[in-house]
């Protein structure tokens, strides 16, 4: 046996050699994957209270450090054309149920904590933040649509979820959420597209929140964020 090893000592040595090439690459790729699981941010946006018209929905940071959320914007996909309406800030005109707010201490301020007025700030690991219901955001995009005089009736036009369903047709609601990660250079996002269907059911179209954290992705980020600031 000896006489054997010492005789094929060359190639022993070649695979010994390989051997330990291998389990240096196994670790390597444990160790790479650990850190990109720790950088890699995560922005989870789930929907409440079932498929009704009347869901409410969370923004959850999955991500191992805290995220600073900048910009919060929900888009309507109906008729012909794409509106996009920033819901970062609470509605000036609208409190957390739908009452307003202009007044509460006696002096015409209102008095309430930083995250009842708006979802702009850090978001700690494994926290999340409630966005709000579906009814009061579509509101403040119709108040919206009023403001700019445009007519959601005719075609070319934004049509609202509940005029899609009188039309029998589907409306796509996509929220997007920006904000910026640790130390990370530039912007995250992420964004999840829900679908108003013709019989008034509210539902996701993806499974998973789908994140925008590659180059190209940041730079889309960057581009809409500068857009809405």
């Amino acid at each position: 046996m000896t006489a054997w090893i010492e005789q094929h000592s060359a190639v022993l040595q070649i695979i010994a050699s390989f051997a330990t090439l291998l389990v240096w690459v196994f670790y390597a790729q444990l160790l790479f994957a650990s850190y990109r699981r720790i950088r890699r941010p995560k922005i989870v946006i789930n929907q409440m209270l079932g498929h009704s018209h009347k869901a409410r929905f969370l923004i959850s940071n999955m991500s191992q450090e805290a995220i600073h959320i900048e910009t919060v914007l929900l888009c309507l996909d109906a008729g012909d054309t794409r509106l996009c309406e920033v819901v970062t800030d609470a509605d000036p005109e609208q409190g957390q149920d739908g009452e307003n707010v202009s007044g509460g201490d006696g002096n015409g301020k209102y008095q309430a904590r930083l995250e009842e007025v708006t979802l702009q700030g850090p978001l700690a690991s494994g926290k999340c933040i409630e966005l709000g219901a579906m009814p009061n955001l579509l509101a403040r995009v119709r108040r919206h649509i009023e403001k700019s005089d445009q007519d959601i009736s005719q075609k070319g036009r934004v049509i609202l979820p509940d005029e899609a369903h009188e039309n029998g047709q589907d409306c796509r609601i996509e929220f997007i959420v920006i904000g910026v990660y640790s130390s990370e250079k530039g912007v995250i996002g992420a964004s999840r597209t829900f679908v108003y269907d013709c019989n008034g059911n509210l539902r996701p179209e993806q499974v998973q929140t789908t994140q925008h954290s590659g180059m190209l992705a940041r730079r889309r980020m960057a581009r809409l964020h500068s857009q809405y600031i």
